[in-house]
């Protein structure tokens, strides 16, 4: 899979246009649409800025026997919404540890948002997906 292709696989998923992701990189429409044609390559600094907008690795972009998949709708995260669950994480928040009921109230590729009760208070929380080591599904009673 070529640079081009990765680029426009990863545009997609994101839903940016031609016009949005190049003014995120801070090139032109032209010079993002030279890419995605595999004209012209971009240079390892706008590479840089390609990599932490669609949190990859810069092997992964360069590399043309790396392949990306991406889907709009990652059917495995989203089947956890509205589960009830544990996380084992990594924050300093006391209020959260591994033996805290979680509820997923929303949950894609970067973050999670999760509604829990603490002191009789319902505490809603955004977590970047990087702190999460795992989620266990707790199993509903019949």
């Amino acid at each position: 899979m070529t640079i081009g292709e990765k680029i426009i696989e990863l545009r997609k998923k994101e839903k940016y246009t031609q016009e949005k992701l190049s003014e995120l990189i801070g090139v032109s429409r032209q010079t993002l649409s030279n890419w995605e044609s595999n004209v012209t390559s971009p240079d390892l600094s706008q590479a840089k800025k390609i990599v932490e907008i669609f949190k990859i690795s810069l092997d992964d972009l360069i590399n043309n026997e790396t392949e990306i998949e991406c889907s709009n709708n990652n059917s495995i995260l989203s089947k956890l919404k509205g589960k009830k669950c544990f996380l084992d994480i990594d924050t300093y928040d006391y209020r959260l540890d591994f033996t805290t009921e979680v509820t997923i109230m929303d949950i894609d590729s970067s973050f999670i948002k999760i509604s829990f009760v603490y002191k009789k208070k319902n505490i809603i929380k955004l977590l970047d997906m990087n702190l999460i080591h795992s989620i266990s599904v707790i199993k509903e009673s019949e």
